[in-house]
């Protein structure tokens, strides 16, 4: 090795020890040591959407996920807890359909998947694509269990989306626009 090549290691040695040495001291004056935060176990709040965009994805897909199970919420609360996703005439809709399952001694069973193609939002309004597979699911007798009708692998779906004064999204219509995607 050269002078100039020991010199240099030299020099870059030092700097590593002095390094570790500020790194040890700290920038302390020697006063009271600072409490490290504890670790508390506190749930962390969800992050809010990053837009409108990713907030109406949120809004269809738990709007799916609560007409999966829309006949097996409580009567006397069904249409808050539906009203916090959808508003009329879709309200309506689900309210009604609800109503003609269980006049007919039918209920629903298992889960939609969402499988969002496209998103579309303009100021309050948004329009989203969905080729949903519901080949899980359908409609089946309350009592026997029998299965009546079971969903299709791809279909597709539209959904009409505003968002209301308290900044939220909601479903204002949903459409079946039939199999394949």
């Amino acid at each position: 090795m050269t002078v100039i090549g020991r010199l240099a290691a030299s020099r870059i040695a030092w700097l590593g020890v002095a390094g570790v040495a500020l790194a040890l001291t700290g920038c302390s004056n020697d006063n009271d040591a600072v409490a490290l935060p504890s670790s508390s176990h506190t749930t962390p709040s969800l992050p809010s959407p990053s837009s409108d965009e990713e907030a109406v994805k949120e809004t269809y897909t738990s709007f799916i996920s609560t007409l999966d199970r829309a006949d097996s919420l409580p009567d006397e609360s069904r249409r808050q807890q539906l009203s916090a996703l959808m508003v009329d005439p879709q309200l309506s809709r689900v309210l009604q359909r609800v109503e003609e399952l269980r006049s007919k001694n039918l209920t629903s069973y298992g889960k939609v998947i969402v499988h969002i193609t496209s998103v579309d939002v303009a100021g309050n309004d948004a329009t989203l694509h969905d080729c949903q597979d519901s080949s899980r699911a359908g409609i089946m007798n309350r009592t026997t269990r029998k299965k009546i009708k079971r969903g299709v692998e791809k279909g597709r779906t539209k959904a009409y989306l505003i968002k209301g004064a308290d900044e939220k999204w909601r479903i204002s219509k949903y459409v079946v626009l039939g199999e394949g995607c």
